[in-house]
């Protein structure tokens, strides 16, 4: 069984080797498969559709012309080309929830007469033509229906292609520059294709039929961008892409401009490496681009742009007095009386230039015609400024354009001077190499504006001075420590910056030092050797007179040692011995302990574990069922440096002389079992007990304390699990049965644990509480039975390998031993 990923949603197929057709799990398509021999042509599809799927037509066109290079006769790759050809893209039919295409690069062309979709029916078996040809008919037919409504289209002058917004749905910087040279275009009189403006009157209809109809019309196309990845963003680069595919066919007739802002123009597509791209941060490019696209929109069928003046007659002699009406109103500042006015006056004459100039100055606030050159922006966005243009003479007209070409040289030589300034207070500020590279780039940025050039230069200068001072007061740090490696590293330093100051002398004097430093090594090294021969010869002469010393003095050292050997070992520890006992006889076992355990002495080891055995026993009077006594040591708080602590049991049945004790709280976390399938008697937890834990908890008076006892094989009450044979134990676990029996409540099975049994795994209930094993199988024998943290016993257990459960031993003792 092999796996292919559907090439309308991406989901799963699974087919048989060798099959043609199959059907998605996902959006349940039937569909056609390719020749898939090996893993890699199966990676190339994927990688191919992936990019299909993703409206990267041209991306998916090169692999799969890549896999037909390997084989000519793979009818799917051919059928793949027909789709990217055609821009299908595989959408869900909200009614249906079928895939459906969709056609996004409309072609003149007929799909029936596509040479590759004719090898796709030539190399298809009959089930493959047979789909071939369904979805075929079904493309041919949306693409008939956006040539029927792109012929109704009025054909375009210029295409802009932008992109509108970025991956947070926000609008782009693209849009704005756009926009800004839509109107400018429509000034000018240009039929433009602007996506936001054409297409806002078609929401919710398919908008390839009108981008159809504007790429076959449309002369120019600008494709301006502020980044790369905007210029090579999905839907733009599958709008210009078809324009050049539509240049190619019109011999010339057609000319793409590609236009970019505050970005490098070789960062710009490698498709436009032919053609002259226009830099929009430089003064004049906007009149430059006009200038170009007149050029090229007009070459055939220059534009009727005439200038429809006003004829002097009657309507201009009515008119007159209402224009000087307006025109007072905007010298006062009446700004909505200048605008009623002047629609007065458009009443009469709708084409009145002057009429048009007043409602603009109204819009912008001035009170004058001059004072239109102090307006902040260029108003040459304003409708009614098109309207002035439209309907002027040619003397209105010169005047109007020249109040926005001094705007615009003013707003420019503002901002350069601002970079300027900008520059000039860096650089004097500057005292890095960084800070005067920062100000000859901003320099760099307004080439020919002042004196611009000549500061980045002397910025340069001055931020190489820096390297080069910088370089050298790091030598020179090297150089003053004195030490070999220090003078190499300022050589290496001064020689980066040799003919710099006094770098070459520099050098020079680090040699001589290097010299001087091996020299003085030299000296010393000679110097400790003959102190070392002197001292040699110092030492043969004091050894000499050491062995008469040695002579005369050893036997009375030797008569002291073996004076303080005596005094030491035999003496005093006698003593102390002698004090040691005397307190065990008066029953002060703990002094007795301390006494003991520091001596060393005798028997004084076994002294000192009888004097902490005796400390406790000498409490085990009147024990009864329910008394809390301390019997034994094992470690519990974790940090073995104090040693273990005394173990705390709890009473819980007393038959004459021995009694019945369980911890009183859980001492260990261990594996009932480290296999599964076990009795108590065959379990490593019993072991433990009555091995490891036996030595660890309690010393040799203790043990003698300890009776055997029978322990039973009891049955769990609600299984029938086999519990096994009798044992015979020093140490074991509570039964259920026992459980019950010593326990008369929940909440006096609960038992708290020891913090050494949480760090080795048990797991901890509310308020601290631990779970606890009993000896009793569960529902079968892979599991035995436990205490649960709320004191409940869980009969059908849990996995004998589980280490997470804690351990609470129980035993019999002796209280007359």
């Amino acid at each position: 069984m092999s796996i292919f990923k559907c090439k309308m949603c991406g989901g799963t197929i699974e087919f048989e080797h060798g099959a043609t057709i199959g059907v998605c799990d996902s959006c349940g398509t039937k569909q056609t498969l390719p020749h898939l021999d090996d893993d890699r042509r199966a990676n190339l599809y994927d990688r191919a559709n992936h990019f299909r799927r993703n409206n990267e037509f041209d991306k998916a066109t090169a692999i799969y012309e890549q896999i037909l290079t390997e084989d000519t006769t793979d009818a799917e790759a051919y059928w793949s080309l027909v789709l990217c050809q055609y821009g299908i893209e595989y959408v869900e039919d909200p009614a249906t929830h079928k895939r459906v295409p969709t056609v996004n690069r409309a072609q003149f062309t007929s799909i029936f007469d596509d040479d590759n979709y004719k090898s796709a029916l030539q190399y298809a078996d009959g089930y493959q033509r047979e789909l071939y040809e369904k979805e075929a008919k079904t493309i041919n037919d949306i693409q008939k229906g956006i040539l029927a409504i792109s012929q109704k289209e009025e054909p375009f002058d210029v295409f802009i292609c932008y992109k509108e917004t970025d991956h947070n749905g926000r609008r782009t910087p693209d849009s704005v520059l756009a926009n800004d040279l839509y109107y400018q275009l429509k000034q000018e009189g240009f039929k433009v294709f602007f996506a936001r403006i054409t297409l806002e009157d078609k929401l919710g209809t398919a908008y390839e039929p009108y981008i159809f109809a504007a790429l076959n019309s449309a002369k120019v196309m600008v494709v301006l961008g502020t980044k790369p990845e905007h210029f090579n963003a999905v839907w733009v680069k599958n709008e210009w892409s078809r324009y050049l595919a539509l240049i190619k066919k019109s011999g010339g007739k057609k000319v793409l401009i590609p236009a970019y802002r505050d970005m490098d123009p070789y960062d710009l597509p490698e498709e436009f490496s032919h053609l002259q791209a226009q830099d929009m941060s430089k003064l004049g490019f906007m009149q430059d681009l006009i200038r170009g696209i007149k050029k090229i929109a007009k070459v055939d069928e220059p534009k009727a742009m005439v200038k429809e003046t006003v004829v002097v007659g009657s309507s201009n002699a009515n008119v007159a007095p209402l224009l000087e009406r307006a025109y007072l109103f905007l010298e006062d500042g009446k700004w909505q009386d200048a605008n009623i006015y002047c629609e007065k006056v458009l009443d009469i004459d709708p084409k009145n230039a002057e009429a048009y100039l007043g409602k603009l100055m109204a819009d912008l606030q001035v009170r004058s015609r001059k004072q239109l050159a102090d307006c902040a922006e260029p108003f040459d966005d304003r409708e009614n400024y098109g309207k002035v243009l439209r309907f002027g003479d040619d003397k209105l007209e010169t005047e109007i354009r020249g109040y926005i070409a001094h705007i615009n040289e003013r707003n420019e030589n503002a901002r350069l001077t601002g970079i300027y300034n900008e520059a000039v207070n860096t650089m004097n500020t500057a005292n890095t190499v960084w800070a005067f590279k920062t100000a000859a780039d901003m320099f760099k940025t307004i080439p020919g504006f002042e004196d611009a050039d000549s500061l980045a230069e002397q910025c340069l200068d001055k931020a190489e001075v820096c390297r080069k001072n910088a370089i050298y007061a790091s030598a020179r740090t090297e150089q003053i420590k004195n030490s070999i490696s220090g003078c190499e590293s300022a050589i290496r330093l001064f020689e980066s910056i040799s003919g710099w100051k006094d770098a070459d002398e520099q050098i020079y004097a680090c040699q001589r030092k290097i010299e001087e430093i091996k020299a003085k090594e030299e000296n010393d090294r000679l110097e400790l050797e003959r102190q070392a021969e002197q001292n040699r010869i110092a030492a043969e002469k004091a050894a000499k007179k050491r062995k008469k010393i040695i002579a005369i003095t050893t036997p009375i050292v030797v008569a002291f040692i073996a004076f303080l050997f005596v005094l030491t070992t035999v003496i005093i520890p006698s003593s102390k011995y002698n004090s040691a006992m005397e307190l065990y006889n008066a029953q002060k076992y703990e002094d007795a302990y301390k006494a003991f355990s520091t001596l060393g002495y005798k028997d004084s080891a076994e002294k000192a574990e009888e004097c902490l055995f005796m400390k406790q026993k000498v409490r085990l009077t009147n024990v009864s069922v329910g008394l809390t006594i301390k019997f034994g040591f094992y470690e519990q708080d974790n940090i073995t440096s104090n040693g273990k602590e005394e173990i705390e049991w709890k009473v819980l049945d007393v038959e004459g002389n021995k009694a019945l004790i369980i911890s009183q709280y859980a001492l260990d976390s261990r594996r009932y079992n480290y296999n599964t399938c076990t009795t108590w008697e065959k379990c490593t937890l019993r072991t433990w007990l009555n091995g490891a834990f036996y030595d660890a908890a309690f010393g040799t008076y203790h043990q003698k304390m300890i009776a055997s006892s029978t322990v039973t094989a009891d049955k769990n009450p609600s299984y029938s699990t086999s519990p096994g044979n009798n044992t015979t134990d020093k140490v074991f676990l509570l039964s259920i049965t026992e459980a019950n029996k010593y326990f008369s409540s929940e909440s006096a099975r609960r038992c708290q644990g020891t913090h050494y049994s949480y760090v080795y795994g048990a797991d901890i209930g509310v308020n601290g509480a631990r779970r606890w094993w009993l000896r009793s199988p569960g529902y079968d024998s892979n599991y035995a039975a436990y205490v649960a943290t709320s004191g409940y016993i869980q009969n059908s257990g849990d996995r004998v390998d589980l280490i997470k459960v804690a351990v609470r031993p129980a035993l019999w003792i002796n209280l007359e031993s």
